[in-house]
């Protein structure tokens, strides 16, 4: 039997520490507006309670520094206006995050930009052909006919086997992601949904390609999502 592990944490009015198997993740917002910060990035979640529409939106990392400054600032600014008693100390401190995360967004989207151009440069040098040196041979000899071409062109089982790994590794990431989208999710009618995609990933892509999710088999593996959905249940009744 797998082990099963979630604790949410509460650290701040609006910020929660989520603790489980797959790794841990802070949540900063209130409830139908949180952003998502975990090992797989951050996301903005967002949700009209009641009526199933919900949306997850990936936040770039020069926004991820902007809203990271301003709100360890505007933090320390809260704790510093309640210990000193100070509302005007607050406000300051408000203004100081404000101006200093638009400047750490900038300031990340000016790096991230330089990162990309010198990334693609590279990848245009890589590109690039190469001179090759070429011998003469007869014409009997380097001819292929029309059936020929046809046969070098197959897929080999190498590719095949490729494809294959490729396609499981999207899969498992999706089952990852909707995994946390049941973790996160704030009414049953989402956390349904979820449940139901992953179960046609698992039964209709992960069972046939044999591979592990979690780094568990497939009966294993569905004993901790079935947990995961069975807490969700229990959390949100």
């Amino acid at each position: 039997m797998p082990t099963y592990f979630r604790k949410t944490i509460k650290i701040l009015p609006w910020v929660t520490l989520n603790l489980n198997k797959s790794g841990a993740s802070v949540s900063i917002g209130p409830k139908g507006a949180k952003l998502n910060i975990s090992k797989k990035g951050a996301y903005f979640n967002t949700n009209i309670k009641g009526t199933g529409v919900y949306n997850k939106t990936k936040v770039g990392a020069a926004l991820l520094w902007g809203l990271g400054t301003t709100a360890l600032i505007g933090a320390l600014g809260y704790f510093l206006g309640i210990s000193m008693q100070n509302f005007n100390l607050f406000v300051v401190m408000c203004a100081i995050a404000i101006v200093a995360g638009i400047a750490a967004f900038f300031i990340a989207k000016h790096f991230s930009k330089t990162v990309t151009v010198e990334e693609e440069e590279m990848e245009e040098e890589e590109t690039k052909p190469r001179k090759r040196t070429s011998t003469k041979t007869k014409n009997s000899k380097t001819t292929k006919t029309s059936k020929e071409t046809k046969t070098s062109s197959k897929t080999s089982p190498r590719e095949s086997k490729r494809a294959d790994n490729a396609s499981a590794k999207a899969y498992i990431a999706e089952v990852e992601r909707l995994v946390d989208v049941m973790a996160e999710a704030e009414t049953v009618k989402d956390l349904n949904k979820a449940h139901n995609e992953i179960l046609d990933i698992m039964y209709t892509n992960i069972k046939p390609l044999g591979v592990k999710v979690f780094g568990m088999e497939f009966d294993e593996a569905m004993q901790t999502i079935e947990q995961d959905y069975a807490e969700g249940l229990k959390q949100l009744s």
